[in-house]
């Protein structure tokens, strides 16, 4: 299984919106493109569970799984499917909260590698999980990068975001140290405008950051926020929309880049 992780400092750059059309579309895959259906669990580490919100399996009055596996390392039991086939998702909700300040407050145990335990027991059932992470650093976001793969740092091109972009990169660069394994697979420009500003910004993020930056952005669409308030993914909402489209190729050149064993799968079965 390849965990992929959806991460950046600042709020509003798409993380969500990323993270749930990403694991959506492997799920689905797609035989046009000859991109096979994956299996794959959705985990939604952020407190707003605003991914648990749109796949109906939020709630606000318990302690959700997610928050459950930060405190225990164990995973049995926290696993909810989705109406989605090939898809299942971890929800969490606002007990997250409780559950770090439980954790920072456990001297005994180790702290920083309970979801890369946890996930583990599952590894051979699923073949991607999508981790969604708050734009914060807290400890459930820790244990995140330390168990995961990839990392995908959605941006806006202004100069908050940016930032976040830099100071994101020098912590998964101290990770490291608990996870050697962890690179950033790339960063995805979202909610793009083209402006004489935001060309400049463009190019001193493919030219200067140091990092990978995929070629395929996410053009800014009224249609990406309608989505949300209908509980729905861009594509299954809007599927000619153009952000339902820039998705598609989006996830057509991550797979391009590290998704040859999905390839090798498709031949296999004939697509």
């Amino acid at each position: 299984m390849k965990i992929i992780s959806i991460v950046e400092l600042k709020g509003g750059t798409g993380k969500t919106t990323t993270a749930v059309t990403l694991a959506e579309l492997l799920a689905e895959g797609d035989k046009k493109r000859k991109r096979p259906g994956s299996r794959v669990l959705l985990f939604d580490n952020d407190k707003q569970g605003n991914a648990s919100k749109l796949f109906e399996v939020y709630e606000r009055e318990n302690e959700a799984p997610a928050c459950k596996i930060l405190k225990t390392g164990r995973i049995a039991g926290n696993i909810r499917s989705t109406k989605e086939p090939n898809l299942d998702i971890i929800p969490c909700n606002y007990y997250m909260e409780l559950a770090e300040l439980e954790v920072k407050a456990d001297q005994e145990h180790a702290q920083h590698d309970r979801y890369k335990t946890a996930l583990e027991e599952v590894s051979e059932h699923y073949d991607f999980c999508v981790i969604d992470n708050p734009p914060d650093l807290g400890m459930n976001v820790i244990n995140t990068l330390v168990a995961t793969d990839e990392i995908i740092i959605p941006v806006n091109l202004d100069s908050y975001s940016l930032d976040g972009l830099e100071e994101m990169v020098e912590q998964i660069n101290q990770i490291r140290a608990l996870n050697p394994k962890a690179k950033i697979a790339g960063v995805l420009i979202t909610d793009y405008e083209k402006t004489d500003t935001s060309e400049a910004a463009e190019i001193w993020l493919r030219e200067k950051s140091g990092c990978l930056v995929f070629e395929q952005k996410i053009r800014h669409s009224k249609k990406a926020k309608d989505a949300t308030i209908y509980k729905m993914t861009p594509c299954h909402y809007s599927n000619r929309s153009s952000v339902a489209q820039d998705y598609k190729r989006f996830v057509d050149e991550y797979v391009g880049y590290y998704g040859h064993d999905l390839k090798e799968r498709g031949k296999s079965n004939g697509i």
